[in-house]
């Protein structure tokens, strides 16, 4: 039996916007919210979260992403402002959004989502929400303090960045957070 790869498919961010998060974090950290910080490193913004697939699947799903990929060409996006999951009274997830090329990155998405269920992965329920977590809150955080800090950053522009490709990654859950490795690389149109 082959090994099972916990797998998703993301575009990787550049080291300057991933930088410039990175300081918001710190400045997050320094207003008292409390989180489990994304490591800079692991920032990506997901388009498929797969889950675990058989290592003999990849080949099958960098197919179907080529697929998907050819239809698009590349586009630009600016990583801005700062926002929660579910809401602010309830904050879970704070995340960086985007801005720009979204109506691009929705149809690449869509696409992706439409070849990965030919393939027979299910689809996702909850409409795509283009998002990068940059940490998961404790139950213990206080919502007035999480909305004061990601107010400050309302319309805050964090580098625009080329997508000209997409990513199939791997996770590995090791016990000061996950690695990811690129699994596959697949380029939009030129």
């Amino acid at each position: 039996m082959p090994a099972l790869l916990r797998t998703f498919v993301a575009v990787e961010i550049p080291e300057e916007v991933r930088a410039a998060l990175a300081a918001v974090q710190s400045h997050l950290r320094q207003r008292r919210v409390r989180a489990r910080w994304v490591r800079p490193q692991g920032m990506h913004l997901t388009l498929k979260f797969l889950g675990d697939i058989p290592a003999d699947q990849i080949p099958s799903v960098a197919d179907a992403l080529q697929t998907a990929a050819g239809g698009h060409v590349g586009f630009s996006l600016t990583a801005a402002g700062i926002g929660v999951f579910p809401a602010l009274r309830r904050p879970r997830v704070v995340w960086a959004g985007f801005s720009g090329g979204t109506g691009p990155l929705a149809d690449l998405q869509a696409s992706v989502e439409e070849r990965l269920a030919a393939a027979g992965f299910p689809r996702e329920d909850r409409p795509f929400r283009a998002h990068l977590t940059i940490g998961r809150c404790s139950e213990a955080v206080a919502p007035a303090v999480v909305g004061e800090a990601v107010n400050s950053f309302a319309g805050r522009r964090f580098g625009e960045f080329d997508v000209r490709e997409i990513v199939l990654f791997q996770s590995e859950l090791k016990p000061d957070g996950p690695v990811y490795t690129a699994l596959a690389r697949v380029k939009l149109k030129e």
